[in-house]
Formats: structure tokens, sequence, C-alpha cells
């Protein structure tokens, strides 16, 4: 990613396309205020947006990447006018160095959620969702995050509201990693959802986002998808495979789904599931592969690299 706002496909910087932003959108995406964006944008040069025929700014989805990086830098303490002239690999390089001390922030993230704090848990997450990028914070941060907070809570170490407050926060930022992508056809099409009856949708979200960085078009649909839906959503959109995440549907039903999922499916829709139940749930399920982050990745690649 360079400096500033990046254009259209054709680099004439012309006419806003589907991949742009407003203004509101994009303080949605990234937090700060209308003002700050626009103070940024004046005084600084941080981001440049191109201008709709009707003379709105509309932002691409670099420049929301670019005003988070800004963002968590100026989190971090740093002044917007020793970091807006940097590029996105500068403030990368950056926000990794202010950050390394708590890389694996779990001790910090434990003494905010006893405090129910919500303002100082999003500025810690926020600083690392920068610092690695959505796939590596999906993997890396938030994954193990949300298996301790669940674990701690079945334990008796902490309460259901802590781990309410973490998944909030943390759906929250991959939601909004997720809709600030690039959008493009190059990839394979990805369906991404959770069977019925299961309406934990923290870790199929990240493996959207995972996907995403992998190179993958990405469609995410939430949790709960009765298998008909899935079905249909699967051909209308053209899926190479459909990605699936199960953590606490039980075994039993979990199964029957992905056999009758598996069934109606075209043969060459590949299927993936991922969380705390999927590999019970898959175990001689013949065309149902349970996969990691990490194997995610490599399965997108592998995608990518097969013949139209």
């Amino acid at each position: 990613m360079g400096h500033g706002g990046a254009r259209d496909g054709n680099g004439d910087g012309g006419a806003p396309g589907a991949g742009h932003y407003s203004l509101g959108a994009v303080v949605k995406l990234t937090g700060l205020s209308e003002h700050t964006i626009r103070a940024w944008e004046r005084r600084y040069g941080a981001v440049t947006p191109i201008r709709s025929p009707r003379g709105t700014r509309r932002f691409s989805a670099d420049d929301v990447a670019r005003l988070r990086l800004l963002s968590a830098a100026v989190e971090a303490g740093e002044r917007i006018g020793a970091v807006a002239r940097l590029s996105d690999a500068e403030l990368e390089e950056r926000l990794a160095a202010l950050s390394r001390p708590s890389s694996r922030p779990a001790d910090e993230v434990r003494r905010v959620l006893e405090r129910l704090d919500l303002p100082e848990l999003e500025r810690i997450l926020g600083l690392q969702l920068a610092a690695l990028g959505p796939p590596a914070f999906a993997r890396e941060v938030a994954a193990p995050l949300l298996r301790e907070a669940g674990q701690r809570w079945e334990r008796g170490d902490g309460s259901i509201a802590e781990e309410h407050l973490l998944s909030a926060v943390t759906r929250g930022l991959l939601g909004a990693a997720l809709r600030a992508a690039p959008r493009g056809d190059a990839g394979p099409r990805i369906l991404f959802t959770t069977p019925e009856g299961e309406r934990h949708e923290l870790g199929v979200l990240g493996a959207a986002v995972s996907a995403v960085g992998a190179g993958a078009a990405v469609t995410y649909l939430g949790p709960d998808l009765p298998v008909e839906e899935v079905v249909r959503v699967a051909h209308a959109t053209d899926a190479a495979a459909v990605g699936l995440g199960i953590a606490a549907l039980p075994a039993a039903p979990a199964r029957r789904y992905l056999a009758s999922l598996r069934r109606h499916l075209p043969p060459g829709i590949e299927m993936w599931v991922g969380g705390a139940g999927a590999e019970e749930a898959a175990r001689g399920l013949e065309g149902v592969a349970a996969l990691s982050l990490a194997a995610l990745e490599g399965c997108v690649a592998r995608l990518r690299r097969r013949p139209s």
C-alpha cells in the first residue's frame, strides 16, 4: 500500500466506483470523527480522497486502512504531524515497534477486562489490528484471546460479562476490517457462514478476514444459515468453496448439517470447517475438510492457482 488515497483501477482518479466509501462510512469504519478526518486531509495530506460528481469526498479501501494506521499511531502517543507523511509501510513498522512489548497482549487485555474498560480495550486491540493487519490479528490475537476468555469463564476465573465485552469489541474490529477490505473479482469466491443453530460467528468472521487477506473474493453471510440458503447463495455467487464455523453447536446436529450440505452442493465446491467443534463434526465425512486459520490461507492460495 502506498502513501495517500488509492484510485480506481484505470489509475485516472476518475469517478468513484463500488469500492469507495462516503465520509460517514469512513467515520464508522475508523472510529475517527468527520472533523478529524477533514483536518488530517487538509492540514497534513494524510489521505487524498477523490470527489464524486457532486463534490463529496469518496475514500478508497486503502484510504480507510491508512486512516486506521494513523489513528493507531496517534492512540499510541505519536503526533499526527510527525506520522502523516510516512508511507503505509513506514507506519506499519512504527506501530510494530510501538506494540512489540505487548505483541501477545493477553495479560494487558485480561487486566482491562477485569475493569470492563471498553475504551481501553478498543484502544489495545485496535493498535494490534493496525500493527499486524487483519489476517494476522484474527489468527494471532483475536482467536487466542477469545479461546482463553471462554476457558476462563468455564473455570470460573472470569465473568460472562468479560467474555461478552471482548466478543463485542473483536466482532466490531473484524467486521470493520472485512467491510474495508478491497473488493475484487480476481480471487476465488468463498462463502462464509455457520450452520443453522450455531450463533457464534467470531471464528468464521475471522476466517473470512483471513481469506480476504489471502486473496479470496469473500461473501460473508453471518451466522445460523439453513442448508438450502447456503446452497442457493453458493450457486448464485459461483462459489469455489464454502467455509463454516462450528463453536458451540453439538456434534450430532453439526454432523447432520454438514452431511446434508455436502449432498446438496456440487462436488466441485469445496467444504471447509473450522472452530472448536470442527474436527469432531467433520470426522469421516468425505469432501469436508477441518481447517485451522493457517491452513485456510494455504487453501485459498491453492484455489488461486487453479485454472478457471
